[in-house]
């Protein structure tokens, strides 16, 4: 069944207020850094909509910091802008999920490559402890869990690569994919999940370069392999969202509209 191409409601529970005691820098890059770890884990849901009020609300700031912060993510494909202003979490085509998987095959087993010459054991160790957490969240179907594990499982590795100019695509991707992904794990669980983890701990350790990038290519393409039997994409023809005034919006007047914006 395709999912409905009626907007959510603004429901930004899961996306936590921010610790103004802690705030590190601009409270742009903070907000911009917490909506950007919701898309990549999926706190945040394709065909979501919400208003830059309504985030500032929850966030406890003004609205200019959400409105920047919103903007820069529009700017990176991660988020739609509607006809009021507000914006949304685009739904996936099947095309546009193909294209991202295939360079996400390219970029992270050329991460994982470099990674296994650089990585250190303190590293390992955590790789093996998130993969322990992951495990049992998929003994106990916990989606959220098994998703963030996931994210941070990868991100360990990628960030061991110490790439400048590859891991920050890399995160702009996992952004795009993390909304629809965690649509598709509440709907299937994690019971097709396949532990692909545990070999690429395997070539890590051995410090195996070629081994780590086949590892990371064969997790991601089995993921890619469930994901593309099922049928909860939408056609490039089919409502990606609706406008205010409640028009559909397709995917071809999506791309339209974020040419003219630039």
């Amino acid at each position: 069944m395709r999912p409905r191409s009626d907007r959510r409601p603004e429901n930004l529970s899961l996306i936590r207020p921010l610790d103004r005691g802690v705030v590190n820098g601009s409270l742009h890059d903070e907000i911009y850094a917490a909506l950007r770890q919701a898309l990549i884990v999926g706190d945040l849901l394709p065909g979501q909509a919400f208003s830059i009020r309504t985030l500032a609300q929850r966030f406890g700031t003004s609205l200019i910091p959400v409105r920047d912060a919103l903007k820069r993510l529009f700017a990176e494909h991660a988020l739609a802008m509607l006809q009021n202003r507000s914006f949304c979490v685009p739904k996936m085509t099947r095309r546009r999920f193909q294209e991202l998987l295939q360079v996400r095959l390219s970029l992270e087993t050329m991460l994982a490559r470099r990674a296994a010459e650089l990585i250190s054991e303190g590293a390992i160790r955590e790789l093996e402890r998130i993969n322990a957490e992951m495990q049992a969240a998929v003994s106990t179907n916990e989606v959220r869990r098994y998703l963030i594990a996931n994210q941070q499982f990868h991100f360990v590795i990628y960030r061991a690569a110490d790439s400048r100019a590859i891991f920050p695509i890399v995160e702009s991707l996992w952004m795009q994919v993390g909304p629809f992904l965690n649509g598709v794990f509440t709907n299937v669980g994690t019971r097709h999940a396949r532990d692909n983890h545990t070999q690429v701990l395997k070539a890590l350790r051995r410090h195996d370069a070629v081994g780590a990038a086949d590892a990371i290519r064969s997790d991601l393409a089995d993921a890619a392999d469930v994901i593309l039997a099922r049928d909860e994409f939408v056609l490039d023809e089919e409502p990606l969202m609706q406008g205010a005034n409640g028009r559909a919006v397709t995917g071809r007047k999506v791309a339209k509209r974020t040419e003219e914006m630039r």
